[in-house]
């Protein structure tokens, strides 16, 4: 419960902190950089998004605390780092940047490409079954003449085999996923 109220506020973080600028005026003259640092570190962000945070507070005349922020960052990537994690994260579309300890860092690696991996090939089967749903309704429409109906329709019935191997693509990701979280609940119990 503890671990899904962390990632339930990092995700509202990334909202909060989401926008052309790293930071508003308001965060700026706050001056919370430790909590800054810890968001970002929940975030699996690199050491150099201090940088754009630099960047982002330079019109006000703030200058962030470097050792607050990478002491909140450091707590931030403690628990980003959490193997189930690199699970969660892939699977909601964010790459691994490296940011994790050379002790975790080749398993966080490895178990967030796999997720990541199930993250695009759903995302590849939504745009694909978009797209054949956008071309059966201009087959549909009155205005769309009798040769670009049969052009349509041979186009949806090669986007329909694809889509077939995208899904069996997918399935197999999908397993490989659940026995690399089979591995990593196996591990957690030794």
């Amino acid at each position: 419960m503890k671990f899904r109220c962390m990632i339930i506020l990092a995700g509202m973080s990334i909202l909060f902190l989401s926008g052309c600028a790293t930071l508003n005026k308001e965060q700026c003259l706050r001056g919370d950089w430790r909590g800054v640092g810890w968001t970002d570190g929940m975030n699996g962000e690199p050491a150099v998004r201090i940088e754009q945070h630099r960047e982002a507070c330079a019109e006000y005349g703030v200058r962030p605390d470097q050792k607050l922020y990478m002491d909140g960052r450091a707590e931030g990537l403690r628990q980003y780092c959490e193997l189930d994690n690199a699970f969660q994260t892939g699977l909601d579309g964010k790459p691994y940047r490296g940011v994790c300890p050379p002790d975790i860092h080749p398993l966080f690696l490895r178990y967030n490409n796999a997720a990541y991996e199930v993250y695009q090939a759903r995302r590849q089967i939504e745009q694909l079954h978009d797209n054949i749903t956008y071309k059966y309704n201009q087959m549909e429409s009155r205005k769309t003449s009798k040769e670009d109906k049969i052009r349509l329709r041979r186009a949806i019935n090669d986007d329909e085999r694809k889509l077939d191997d995208l899904r069996n693509d997918l399935r197999d990701r999908e397993r490989w996923l659940d026995r690399l979280m089979a591995e990593a609940r196996r591990n957690q119990r030794k």
